[in-house]
């Protein structure tokens, strides 16, 4: 049963409100799914909820939530977990298995959480669950897609979580530093091959989709629960979501995007109300929702005017015409400190004669109260939250006695606690959101010095907490896997952001680098959303001003940001579809205050990590400085544990280094790292990739198989020992290793790629066209596949429908120059002289620097057993790349005119 709330005054504005309400629930499919209320803080949201409440408490069952104050609801899956939870369980003798209809929510998230377990757990051939599934997991279902993020701040505005939820949206990256074996994976592509390679998924496409796209599919499940729960008891469910100014974004996304717009929830007994400071309507995505759907009805709460500042105060005895002028005067009408004068007198306590009309709000909610008491009500507001050892500590600090001074018989602490604005919520004490909004500005209006000071004392003291959980001088994964030291760590950031200026600043960044390589994002994300909510109220005014500059300049696409750190900007995209989000130019602008404090950063984790992100934005020249100073933070920070993690350090490095062509110096690199750890076949895989383009072809076949030794089921170090094979005319061998990579993962494009193009080096044309098909079922615009088919069957005779594929190939690509010197090549094959000619010199035309124009006119003289044009054009082919046109001139039966000649006999031997 709701408590019926006293002294409730009703308004035009509550009254509209609630008879709205009311017809929404009679009449559902002609009525808004979703009513929003909002206001300033203390405006009456939540009095105006209770009333609601209490007015339909027989014909509904609520669910209710308020972000800040419930826990466990940071995320859509969580919240709809919550949500569940708090709606009326069945009553009388019951069990789940005797239902007739299963709950299709209950039993879809169920199984999604048991299968989430079972791909971090359980190893995919029968071995020990590697990193590298670990990451995976990791990637997918707490950073990235499934889990989405917990921030407790709807930081982004419109800018939400398109990429967070990584549902409808895109991206294709070039690699992530801290994953190496996967360099040109994405890691929806990673999760992909891991569900239909892991037992608990591989035999269930079903179970695959809902892994792959878990918020949809449950918010569906979630919506036909709730749709099922009131046709089975014929009540209405009411969601209630109270503060949503503190709601994380991507619950802002779930809730238009997938739980509005993408459900049928509107025609049945299922209504959605939600409480919060600011207008949804004020975003572009709820405003265009709302105008292609009109799911919405929203209404504004204000202050009491005076006639109802006056029969408020008149409902709890203040009459005095004179009072009622002062108090209105100074509260304007609003209703959090009427309620809290109401609460004075109910308590017997003296009310101010009010004799200044202009008093400031503080004043009055501190009348009565000594130096030392207001003293620490403007410490505790200062907190985020406070136990008894915090009071403590902020006393002793002060000067202040803890047992008795604020009172002879009552220690600071419970004196604090028992005051009126202080509430109890998620096992810490916290002053509520109004009170604390006007007790901390006040105070730094009062005495910013001192107001700094405080936070510079919170700093240290929630600094102090995680040394004593882990030592400062550990290393950086045994502090970051210390869940209390995170929690420590980033009250400590929030208060250093207040107290500590630019040096506060850089430890933010510090830990912003360090979270990114560690994949821990919540030590940043839980200050820097808190500080951003926060600001929505008081407009940073709190905060030292290159502080508020700095996390301006930062907030648009600070998600985003933190998660395409690790990405070279120049190979990513972003593809939002039908989601909406930064561009890349505006993530990239984000982090660039970000990398202007590298170099001021302390030695450490921090420091490498910001100088190997930044050297993927920098020039070459200013890479390799970069880099030599980010391997002398690697030597700083290594130690004699965490192998794997302290070998990363180098690996990363190595991989960096090779992006910039700088084999030797990226050897260097995964030497290093294998002397620290010589059982990782990601570095033997890296390794053996650099010995390759270093020409060192027997060492890097060596690596390789020492990677395959370590890890059988490795399949890119097969695949690249396959292509090394076959530069190395050892075609057998290659094609022995492409089949071991196949049996790894049968439809891996790359695997088969290059598989066809080891049989077309064999000759074998009929096995390369079956390849080729294989892959063009996959992936249908696959242009090297389908110039290859071509080349293959107009080795066959079959010329039309080589072309056909040429032609295909190049209306798919009309720019590139290979595939217009391969339909010159099969056009001379099919006798058409002239117009093989033409296409070689557009080859030609597109990229004079490009062997292929030069290669195809060799092909094309040589059929015409035109020796010495065909000599000249593949000598200016092989100039530009002679590798590549050697090989292929060897097995090419165009040549077979002119293979005795000395000169042909010559160039292929270079």
């Amino acid at each position: 049963m709701t408590t019926p709330i006293p002294y409730y005054i009703s308004r035009k504005q509550a009254q509209d409100f609630l008879a709205k309400f009311t017809k929404a629930l009679e009449f559902p499919e002609s009525n808004p799914l979703l009513s929003q209320v909002y206001g300033f803080g203390g405006v009456g949201k939540t009095t105006l909820i209770k009333k609601l409440k209490e007015t339909h408490q027989l014909q509904a069952d609520f669910a209710e939530v308020s972000f800040g104050l419930t826990a466990g609801i940071e995320t859509p899956l969580k919240l709809m977990e919550k949500l569940y939870e708090l709606l009326p369980k069945p009553t009388g003798l019951w069990r789940r298995d005797l239902l007739p209809k299963p709950d299709p929510f209950t039993s879809l998230y169920e199984q999604y959480q048991e299968t989430v377990y079972k791909l971090k757990t359980e190893p995919v051939q029968g071995k020990s669950v590697d990193t590298e599934q670990q990451n995976t997991v990791k990637d997918w279902f707490e950073l990235g897609t499934a889990t989405l993020l917990a921030t407790g701040a709807g930081y982004l505005g419109d800018h939400g979580t398109a990429l967070s939820l990584g549902l409808d949206a895109t991206v294709k990256a070039g690699g992530m530093l801290s994953d190496a074996s996967q360099a040109l994976k994405p890691t929806k592509e990673r999760i992909q091959e891991l569900l239909q390679q892991h037992p608990a998924t591989k035999n269930d496409k079903q179970l695959q989709e809902l892994m792959l796209e878990p918020i949809p599919k449950l918010t569906h499940a979630f919506a036909q629960g709730l749709i099922q729960k009131t046709q089975k008891h014929n009540r209405s469910i009411v969601l209630v979501l109270d503060t949503y100014e503190k709601a994380s974004s991507d619950i802002d996304t779930w809730l238009w995007q997938y739980l509005l717009e993408d459900t049928p929830l509107k025609s049945y007994g299922v209504r959605i109300l939600v409480a919060g400071r600011r207008s949804l309507l004020e975003k572009e995505s709820w405003r265009k929702l709302q105008q292609d759907r009109d799911l919405i009805y929203e209404q504004q709460l204000d202050e009491f005017n005076k006639e109802q500042t006056k029969e408020y105060l008149q409902y709890i005895g203040i009459t005095k015409s004179g009072d009622i002028q002062k108090i209105y005067k100074t509260t304007q009408g609003l209703p959090y400190y009427l309620n809290w004068i109401r609460r004075e007198k109910e308590a017997g306590r003296d009310i101010d004669d009010f004799s200044r009309g202009n008093k400031a709000i503080t004043d009055l909610l501190l009348q009565g109260l000594n130096a030392n008491q207001k003293q620490i009500v403007q410490l505790g507001a200062c907190c985020r939250w406070f136990d008894r050892s915090l009071i403590q500590y902020l006393m002793q600090k002060q000067g202040i006695d803890f047992e008795t001074g604020v009172h002879a018989s009552i220690d600071c602490f419970d004196w604090l606690t028992k005051c009126d604005f202080v509430e109890f919520v998620q096992g810490h004490y916290r002053l509520d959101d109004v009170a604390r909004n006007v007790f901390r500005l006040s105070f730094c209006n009062e005495d910013r010095t001192r107001f700094r000071e405080t936070h510079e004392l919170l700093a240290t003291y929630f600094e102090q907490q995680g040394n004593q959980e882990v030592a400062p001088d550990s290393p950086e994964p045994e502090k970051y896997d210390n869940y209390d030291w995170r929690q420590y760590t980033a009250e400590f950031i929030y208060h250093a952001l207040f107290g500590r200026r630019d040096e506060g600043q850089r430890q933010f960044l510090s830990h912003f680098f360090t979270s990114r390589y560690l994949k821990q994002l919540e030590v940043v994300m839980i200050p820097f959303a808190a500080v951003v909510a926060e600001a929505a109220v008081e407009n940073y005014r709190l905060l030292p001003d290159s502080t508020n500059k700095f996390l301006k300049s930062i907030k648009l696409s600070f998600f985003f940001s933190w998660m395409m750190l690790t990405e070279n900007p120049a190979k990513y995209e972003i593809n939002y579809e039908n989601l909406i989000g930064p561009s890349k130019e505006e993530i990239e602008a984000a982090l660039r205050p970000c990398f202007t404090q590298v170099d001021f950063l302390e030695d450490g984790l921090g420091k490498y990590a910001g100088l190997l992100y930044k050297s993927l934005r920098t020039q070459p020249n200013q890479q390799v400085d970069l880099l030599q100073r980010a391997t002398e933070q690697a030597e700083k920070i290594v130690t004699n544990s965490y192998p794997e993690f302290n070998s990363s350090l180098f690996l990363n490095l190595g991989n960096q280094q090779d992006n910039l062509d700088r084999y030797e110096e990226a050897l260097v690199s995964y030497n290093r790292a294998l002397i620290i750890q010589d059982d990782n076949p990601i570095i033997y895989y890296c390794q053996g990739n650099v010995l390759g383009k270093l020409g060192r072809y027997e060492e890097a076949l060596n690596s390789y198989d020492k990677a395959l030794q370590i890890k059988d089921d490795y399949g890119d170090a097969w695949n690249n020992r396959g292509s090394l094979l076959a530069g190395l005319e050892r075609y057998q061998e290659a094609l022995a290793s492409f089949n071991k990579a196949l049996a790894i993962k049968d439809d891996d494009l790359n695997v088969l790629k290059n598989l066809a193009v080891t049989l077309l080096f064999l000759r074998s044309y009929k096995e390369v066209i079956t390849i080729c098909d294989q892959v063009l079922k996959i992936k249908s615009d696959a242009t090297e596949i389908l110039s290859n088919k071509g080349l293959s069957l107009s080795l066959l005779g079959c010329y039309d429908e080589a072309l056909a594929n040429l032609n295909e190939a190049i209306k798919l690509q009309p720019e590139h120059p290979l595939w217009w010197a391969n339909q010159g090549i099969i056009l001379a094959r099919a006798g058409r002289y002239q117009d093989s000619l033409i296409s070689c010199e557009k080859a030609l035309e597109l990229q004079a620097n490009d062997e292929s124009g030069y290669y195809g006119k060799a092909c094309y003289f040589a059929l015409q057993n035109d020796v010495y044009l065909a000599i000249e054009n593949l000598q200016q082919a092989i100039n530009i790349n002679p590798s590549r046109c050697r090989i292929e001139a060897k097995i090419n039966p165009d040549f077979d005119s002119i293979r005795d000649n000395v000169r042909f006999q010559a160039l292929l031997q270079g």
